[in-house]
């Protein structure tokens, strides 16, 4: 029982995506940063030339007084700092993950032969631009398809139905039209 829920646990809090493992490092990686700064900031504090110095200006006990109270405001403010830093990144990686994430199941449906599948295209930056460059490449994917369908069933009519002399050149006239639409959607692709 302890395990299952541990293992829901882990499955929910844990990151999904390698971008946000890769979130969770550099918010490690700085908190790790911050630690160091602190302690460092602590040996400075509380070092000979510091405290020694206050020693030197005021009693012993204000001068630990005072190093403490500015132990306490650095790290205050090292806390903070942290804590906007890493919120910060969360919402970063959140506003590219959820586009990113819809962008990933409508490439898979349609990679799957869903072509009814559109994507959102509510953002102006370059994830909406890329749902809609996706959209557009698919809807002329329909199209080709299509036009694939339609002169196949062309040319198998005119294979059926016409004359024995006009058949061939009929059926490559019409195999002639199909390259053409093919180049043209090559052209019309690798021009996105």
């Amino acid at each position: 029982m302890i395990k299952k829920l541990d293992k829901m646990v882990l499955k929910r809090f844990l990151p999904k995506s390698g971008l946000q493992r890769q979130l969770v490092f550099y918010i490690v990686f700085i908190g790790v940063v911050f630690l160091t700064m602190a302690v460092e900031m602590n040996s400075f504090l509380y070092g000979e030339k510091i405290l020694g110095t206050l020693n030197d200006i005021a009693s012993p006990e204000v001068s630990a007084d005072l190093v403490k109270y500015i132990l306490l405001k650095v790290r205050v403010m090292l806390g903070n700092l942290l804590l906007a830093i890493g919120l910060v990144m969360m919402l970063f990686t959140k506003r590219i993950m959820f586009p990113l994430e819809r962008i990933i199941e409508g490439t898979r449906a349609m990679s799957a032969g869903d072509f009814s599948t559109t994507l959102p295209e509510q953002s102006r930056d370059e994830l909406g631009d890329l749902a809609r460059h996706i959209n557009e490449l698919n809807a002329n994917e329909q199209e080709l398809i299509l036009l694939a369908k339609g002169m196949s069933e062309q040319l198998r009519q005119t294979l059926i139905d016409g004359e024995q002399e006009t058949k061939v050149a009929e059926a490559v006239e019409i195999l002639d039209e199909l390259e053409d639409a093919l180049s043209e959607f090559g052209r019309s692709f690798y021009r996105c």
